[in-house]
């Protein structure tokens, strides 16, 4: 009985869309749309219809008071088959083509409001996304069919992206997707094609298109409503030793989905400027004397900031995580952080990715940062504490707290690197002025004992091998 009240639902639905379509197509007058749009709306949003009353004329206004309020049962049930089956493709169709050209202009503000802007304001993000995204690109028969369409499009995708924290909802809605065991791959395709609409938007996005749509401000506002989506279902997690994976993962995934896209369009800067005062202010209020609390407790069990350790592992594509941390490390450095608070950062977002994935400390930290990218001085330090001697900075200064095995290895890997004769030749004017790799061959020989160096292969050696082709290249 269940699924043939849900099948007669369905059809009652799909026939009212119908209904509202033809109407709308048959339509003379501004009037019979708005009639038509609004006995639909009214089956799905809860509406004051007399506020609409001063918007059309006296012969239609019963029309709308006349309509039969549905419940609220029936108006969640006609809302979910609405935004969950074909029906509000259909419509959606209509909408942001025909009606945007026809009428939009015709409707009076209060109209556009209750019985137009709600279809996509009060639905279900995900899709409304997918339907208003194609239509910056759409082509018509004319240029002012274009200009219709493409500017209503940006004018909702503000609204509901923006004023209405849509990129909040869209984790909200994936989330949900989670707990109705919906297939990982699924949820994949759905994270990515949805990040694909939004992070397209400023590119897509006509010439003299709000500011809002730029790809500065809208960027820093979808980064900034992903960490708030994040926060919250971290907050609604159970307590206790672990992260439900199940519920988090829709939030992750659209996280680094975005941020990879991000980053991929140049814009890791805009993105970092969010995370990183963010991020800073949760690492000084559990520093001495803020908090007694152990700042790795901290974030592994304090609902709402478990989320960021797992930010860096949500990120699957090795060339935005590089472009990331570089920007991140520069951004600190820039607004004079601590040595101790910046480890910290580097603790809780890359900690799990070491342990794993080994070969992001290894090729990312410790070859590409050391031995040919250019940071300030203290970026350098910061690496060396945390992917090298990996203990904070207050515990450094004793040989015995650095990790010997690890300080070894990369010792000997960047004296090889650093002694070769090509060596020299082959890095830029800008690293020979600022030469990391040797100051962090310096930064890493004060940690060890003469024992220690003796134990590492030909390290002398290459030192002084090093030493005797940089005096020739003077």
């Amino acid at each position: 009985m269940e699924k043939e009240a849900e099948s007669r639902r369905k059809r009652e639905v799909l026939e009212k869309v119908g209904q509202v379509i033809a109407s709308i197509k048959d339509a003379k007058h501004v009037d019979q749309v708005i009639c038509a749009l609004h006995s639909l709306a009214l089956r799905l949003f809860p509406l004051d219809s007399h506020s609409l009353a001063g918007s059309i004329n006296e012969q239609h206004r019963e029309q709308l008071t006349s309509v039969r309020l549905p419940d609220t049962h029936e108006r969640d049930e006609w809302w979910q088959i609405f935004y969950k089956g074909p029906a509000f493709a259909l419509l959606a169709k209509i909408l942001l083509y025909d009606v945007a050209y026809d009428w939009l202009t015709c409707l009076p503000i209060s109209a556009r409001m209750h019985v137009y802007d709600v279809f996509f304001l009060r639905g279900q993000v995900i899709e409304v996304v997918q339907k208003l995204g194609p239509c910056l690109q759409w082509r018509g028969s004319s240029d002012d069919d274009n200009r219709s369409v493409h500017s209503n499009a940006e004018r909702l995708l503000v609204l509901c992206l923006l004023d209405n924290m849509g990129v909040t909802q869209i984790a909200r809605e994936l989330s949900t997707y989670c707990q109705e065991d919906l297939a990982h791959e699924e949820l994949k395709q759905i994270s990515s094609r949805v990040v694909q609409l939004l992070t397209s938007i400023p590119d897509k996005a006509q010439a003299g298109t709000p500011n809002a749509l730029s790809s500065h401000v809208f960027f820093k506002h979808i980064t900034t409503q992903l960490l708030a989506g994040a926060q919250e279902w971290d907050k609604l997690l159970d307590g206790g030793d672990h992260i439900d994976k199940n519920k988090l993962s829709g939030v992750m995934l659209l996280m680094g989905e975005a941020f990879a896209r991000i980053s991929r369009r140049g814009s890791a800067d805009v993105l970092l400027g969010v995370v990183v005062p963010e991020i800073h202010k949760h690492v000084q209020s559990f520093l001495p004397p803020n908090s007694d609390v152990p700042m790795d407790e901290a974030f592994q069990f304090t609902p709402g900031l478990r989320f960021w350790l797992k930010m860096m592992e949500s990120i699957k594509d090795p060339y935005s995580l590089e472009r990331m941390t570089e920007q991140l490390l520069k951004q600190l450095a820039a607004q004079n952080t601590g040595d101790i608070e910046a480890h910290w950062i580097l603790w809780i977002l890359f900690h799990q990715v070491f342990q794993q994935q080994a070969s992001v400390r290894l090729s990312m930290f410790l070859e590409k940062f050391l031995v040919w990218k250019v940071f300030p001085s203290n970026c350098l330090r910061w690496i060396l504490h945390f992917a090298v001697f990996q203990c904070s900075p207050e515990k450094s200064s004793s040989v015995k707290s650095c990790n010997l095995r690890t300080l070894s290895e990369t010792l000997q890997r960047l004296v090889m690197t650093w002694s070769k004769r090509d060596f020299v030749q082959s890095i830029s004017i800008e690293q020979q002025a600022y030469p990391d790799i040797t100051a962090a061959l310096g930064l890493c020989l004060e940690k060890m004992s003469k024992e220690d160096l003796d134990a590492t292969k030909d390290a002398m050696h290459c030192i002084l091998e090093g030493v005797g082709w940089k005096v020739l290249t003077i």
